[in-house]
């Protein structure tokens, strides 16, 4: 599968004019396999369709469908939602169904005329800007997306819905929501994001006519994350091995007020294979979680007034960070100044992958520099108000391109970052994004990135790149979450739940 960005895709366009195409085959070609598409969904012969068509190459193409659909039968007209059409070669086509008996009206006219004309129609087709929109709709356009989603017939997107970013899959609140979205040559970052689902329905990819070589120098940093991605980098275990085969993690976890956070990705990381897993924290925490955690090693710590790790234990943490193959830091370790001076100096010290997460990354937030200093590669798994602080950016914005402003950092401080938020995703400092398809509401809970911490820390440990132990830790927290919501519902599943299922998802991919 090939993700690429609307950018990309203007390449992959001006790379076909090499190869005896022009944009305005590349138009027809477009429009026939949308139209197609929907002769192959639903009959249209003496159907009434409605086509929306903007003022680009997207209302272009809406102006082929119209013609063709014409031509199979069906009683169409064409809403022309800015005018004349901007490009030659939509100008063209529009030329083409003017001989035809095909009505071309322009949005907002005869009011009076598309009303009576959307109460008739069997299905509507969004051609109004595709790959084109980002930002936020203005009224005119919302109410146009209203009208389009307050018609309760079959809705085809050409591309992307009219209000869905094709790079963010941010969606206006009132972007179309459509049945089926026709991609163009090759999926869109949108078209394979489960936040634009909603939006773009059933999604088809159509061939244009593009041959491969236009694509040969378009390098995609877009993956979608699926069980065989995932297990392909999990390898069974050897029977000739040990459990120095299988990493160590250190684990610096917990205070007397979060004892559940040590416990949780203590117990997540001895279920996703590591080896060893040591628990470097209270003593106090360590005597009270050692019956739910007899597999691990225990590391036992002085304490602040508070409950919390104390700094005076920094010669005993870093002189475990270095037998360790993976370091997980932050879980409930609170925020006081102690917590600070174990995160920074852990942070100059590490040489092998350094998890970070909730206490660890508002620490981080305070220093962000200190991420300048580190020797080894940092995984960041931040939620959208730990990313506020990270990036000093408003949450707002954030939501607006999470992706972008996530590697955007990423970039900055040579890390990989897993964006949590209602749909996860892994990008990396290279600039890749790993877009996840699992998980449920059931997640939303304290607890769960805890656990999801602990996978990721266990993968770092057994050798997986950071950046994939990110991407598999968060396919399988979401895929044990959904295990987890089926057996105990989303209302009433733990994030204990959640480490219970996932030897299921093992065996179930045998493992």
């Amino acid at each position: 599968m090939l993700i690429v960005t609307s950018q990309q895709m203007k390449t992959i366009e001006a790379n076909a004019l090499n190869y005896s195409l022009s944009y305005e085959r590349l138009m027809e070609n477009a429009g026939s396999a949308a139209a197609a598409v929907i002769r192959r969904t639903m009959e249209v012969d003496g159907r009434f369709a409605t086509i929306f068509c903007g003022r680009g190459n997207n209302g272009g193409d809406g102006f082929v469908v119209a013609r063709k659909l014409c031509e199979a039968g069906a009683n169409v007209a064409v809403v022309l939602t800015d005018g004349e059409p901007r490009t030659e070669e939509a100008k063209a086509m529009l030329r083409l169904i003017g001989v035809m008996e095909v009505a071309v009206v322009e949005y907002g006219d005869d009011p009076q005329y598309l009303a009576e004309r959307l109460a008739e129609t069997d299905l509507l087709v969004d051609a109004v800007y595709g790959t084109g929109f980002h930002g936020e709709l203005d009224e005119r356009h919302r109410d146009i997306c209203r009208l389009i989603n307050g018609v309760e017939v079959e809705t085809f997107a050409l591309d992307i819905p009219s209000g869905v970013s094709a790079n963010s899959g941010f969606a206006d609140a009132c972007a179309v929501r459509a049945d089926v979205t026709i991609v163009f040559d090759s999926d869109k970052p949108a078209s394979v994001m489960p936040c634009a689902q909603k939006y773009c329905g059933k999604v088809v990819v159509a061939d244009i006519g593009i041959p491969p070589e236009a694509h040969a120098d378009i390098i995609s940093n877009y993956t979608l994350v699926d069980g065989g991605f995932v297990f392909d980098r999990l390898p069974m275990r050897m029977r000739e091995s040990h459990k120095g085969d299988y990493g160590r993690l250190l684990n610096i976890a917990g205070s007397q007020k979060y004892m559940g956070a040590a416990t949780l990705s203590s117990l997540a990381a001895l279920r996703a294979g590591a080896g060893y897993v040591t628990l470097a924290s209270t003593k106090e925490v360590c005597r009270t979680t050692l019956p739910m955690l007899l597999e691990a090693v225990m590391l036992p710590l002085r304490q602040t007034p508070d409950g919390s790790i104390s700094a005076q234990s920094i010669d005993e943490i870093l002189a475990a960070v270095p037998k360790s193959d993976a370091v997980l830091i932050g879980n409930g370790i609170g925020t006081g100044e102690d917590a600070c001076r174990i995160v920074y100096e852990v942070i100059r010290a590490a040489k092998c992958p350094l998890i970070i997460d909730a206490d660890g990354i508002n620490v981080v937030s305070r220093n962000i520099d200190i991420l300048k200093e580190a020797n080894c590669k940092i995984v960041l798994t931040p939620h959208i108000g730990e990313l506020s602080r990270l990036t000093t950016l408003p949450i707002p914005q954030l939501k607006q391109d999470i992706t972008g402003c996530g590697l955007n950092f990423a970039k900055e401080y040579g890390v990989t970052v897993v964006l949590k938020d209602a749909y996860t995703c892994t990008v990396t400092a290279a600039g890749h994004v790993y877009i996840n398809t699992t998980g449920n509401a059931g997640l939303a809970r304290a607890g769960s990135g805890d656990v999801l911490a602990g996978l990721i820390g266990a993968f770092a440990a057994q050798g997986r790149e950071p950046e994939l132990a990110a991407a598999c830790g968060v396919w399988l927290h979401g895929m044990a979450g959904d295990y987890a919501a089926e057996e105990f519902s989303q209302y009433g599943m733990l994030p204990r739940d959640v480490i219970d299922m996932l030897p299921r998802v093992f065996c179930d991919h045998e493992r």
